[in-house]
């Protein structure tokens, strides 16, 4: 007897014995996975056609019907394999062929856990197109079956003993993404080893977060059944130096998070397998995007500390970010530190439901903004003005969007610095947009922030440096926040004071944007340290706009060559900057901080 095997799972595709690929319509493969998998090994032509397409006319689904017919027929010479028997009213899987299937591993009781796992992470029917109606509701009564054959082997008795700790977390972190709510698959890995009743409790009170907006799924993929919001926990990014030894402790300890975060009954978690492809995609837009997750920790590892913050995907921005220590004690505590950790990011998570309610509510406003976000990473005049065409839209959806006003008020404050004209209307029309973000979020920081900035620019610092500290006060590890009181601190005549804001904020948020660094090069020329002015500058992707400073740094080292070449570069991008005009409205309390400046663009010749 002649055999073949049908790949359901990752793709669907058929070989032969010899595991050489056999091209069929796809129509066809989908059509014997129906019959291999379903009760019954014939279907009538008619139930053919209207189970395959099932939203067009009598005539046309018949007409479909028998091309797609000569083309299993066709495959089916080719091969010289008559997997179906086709009849003029019935088609039959043949008993003349044995036919082997990927899907009948998870029907084994003795299926190893993790190779059931690995199977299941893998979309049924593979990449195919799913026709409409009766077959894909047979498709979703498939995924639930492999879903619950994996819960079965899981929670059976019998196989404790058999499978190991490694395999039962997979399979339980993988059922606990798709239901949240599983009591007995909970119960199950937080008696695994960690046995920890204390983070159960401490995390279980988080309850208020529960949305009713359909979860995204991927096609294909298997169905996320508790309309909850996402988060995904990732693998530690390690930074040179850091010893192996503390990294495998650091691995287990985010396994031990994720199981203290399983507890709660307001967000599901992605499993490890799922976070760790996050963590290496080169598009992380798309893969969040793919699997509707809704935040984001991220954790970096370095031989002092592991530093843990929290993104809220929607808007793009850290709500939270803190360093934990890392010492002779860690291994020893490490149940106690993922406790502690685990609690943190479940207290943030409990003081987030406004914004994560208002994405649920206008999600096309959420896009247009983070449109927008993705433009301003650029420090540009085209970049900017791109930008703020995107907030103005998220405007214009949701008229009450704090964000995209404070977004909107950044655009004008930006221009205002790259133009270099003294404009004041644009810091008018920054300040007019700060206001409004308060007013409407006035617990949030962003817009505190944005007002800070305005009033820096308008020559207004008492009142800029009293917005940035309240700002600062809202949201204590709001990295962005701490940037702009550096910078004000900095115009404020108070360079070493802004220098180690600046460097908080660069912590906080250790891939920083190119403000951070030229606010960094610029408290560090006030400083006298202009070679590491120049290595901030060095350390942004966008270096041309702080061409004009690095021309000043240059020329204070004596280096008068490259003070030069930099100055000439900064006038091609700026033809109409006048130094003198600059330097009258640009916002310094003391005048030896704008001596200081004046002088050193002088010898780089402008």
């Amino acid at each position: 007897m002649r055999a073949a095997f049908l790949q359901t799972f990752g793709s669907l595709a058929l070989r032969s014995a010899q595991g050489e690929p056999l091209k069929f319509p796809q129509k066809g493969l989908l059509l014997i996975a129906y019959l291999a998998l379903g009760r019954k090994d014939r279907i009538g032509r008619d139930e053919t056609s209207l189970l395959l397409w099932s939203d067009l006319d009598r005539s046309v689904r018949h007409t479909n019907l028998r091309k797609t017919i000569s083309r299993i027929r066709e495959a089916q010479a080719s091969a010289e394999l008559d997997i179906l028997t086709l009849t003029d009213d019935m088609i039959t899987l043949s008993p003349e062929v044995r036919l082997e299937i990927d899907a009948a591993l998870l029907e084994r009781a003795d299926a190893p856990l993790d190779s059931m796992t690995e199977l299941l992470r893998r979309p049924f029917p593979g990449d195919a197109d799913i026709p409409f109606g009766d077959f894909s509701r047979w498709v979703l009564a498939q995924q639930r079956r492999h879903v619950q054959l994996l819960r079965s082997r899981l929670l059976d008795p019998a196989s404790v003993c058999t499978i190991s700790q490694t395999a039962r977390r997979e399979a339980a972190f993988f059922l606990l993404e798709r239901d949240p709510q599983d009591e007995a698959v909970r119960r199950s890995l937080a008696g695994d080893d960690i046995g920890s009743q204390q983070t159960t409790e401490s995390l279980a009170p988080v309850t208020s977060m529960i949305v009713t907006a359909e979860p995204r799924p991927a096609s294909g993929t298997l169905p996320i059944t508790a309309a909850l919001p996402r988060l995904a926990l990732l693998p530690p990014v390690l930074r040179p130096g850091t010893p192996r030894g503390v990294a495998g402790t650091i691995g287990a300890l985010i396994e031990d998070i994720t199981i203290g975060l399983c507890a709660l009954r307001s967000v599901a978690v992605v499993a490890p397998y799922t976070a760790q492809r996050i963590q290496q995609s080169s598009d992380k837009v798309e893969i969040l995007a793919k699997h509707s997750v809704s935040y984001l920790v991220d954790t970096t590892l370095s031989p002092e500390s592991l530093f843990v913050q929290i993104i809220f995907v929607p808007l793009d921005r850290i709500i939270w970010a803190q360093h934990f220590p890392v010492d002779g004690q860690w291994a020893a505590h490490r149940k106690r530190i993922a406790t502690v950790i685990a609690d943190c990011i479940a207290e943030q998570l409990r003081g987030h439901e406004q914004p994560l309610g208002d994405y649920e509510r206008h999600p096309d406003a959420y896009h247009a903004y983070l449109t927008g976000v993705q433009q301003t990473t650029r420090l540009t005049l085209p970049a900017v003005r791109s930008a703020r065409r995107g907030f103005r839209q998220a405007i214009y959806i949701n008229p009450d969007f704090s964000h995209a006003y404070s977004s909107l008020a950044r655009t004008y404050a930006l221009e205002w610095v790259l133009t270099a004209h003294g404009d004041r209307a644009l810091l008018t029309k920054a300040e007019e947009n700060a206001l409004m973000a308060i007013e409407q979020r006035p617990d949030l920081a962003v817009g505190h922030k944005e007002l800070g900035v305005a009033k820096l620019y308008l020559g207004q610092m008492d009142e800029s440096l009293e917005a940035l500290a309240r700002a600062e006060e809202l949201s204590p590890h709001y990295a962005d926040a701490v940037h702009s009181y550096a910078d004000s601190l900095a115009h404020a005549s108070r360079p070493a004071e802004a220098l180690e804001k600046i460097k908080k904020a660069i912590q906080l948020n250790p891939i920083s944007p190119d403000a951070y660094f030229w606010s960094a090069a610029g408290a560090s020329f006030f400083v006298g340290n202009y070679r590491e002015a120049i290595a901030y500058i060095e350390r942004m992707v966008e270096q041309t706009s702080a061409d004009r400073l690095r021309a000043a740094s240059y020329a204070m080292l004596g280096e008068l060559g490259l003070a030069k070449r930099y100055r000439r570069k900064d006038r091609q991008a700026n033809p109409y900057f006048d130094l003198e005009k600059w330097l009258t409205v640009v916002p310094i309390r003391e005048q030896w901080q704008k001596a200081m400046y004046r002088d050193a663009l002088l010898r780089a010749g402008y």
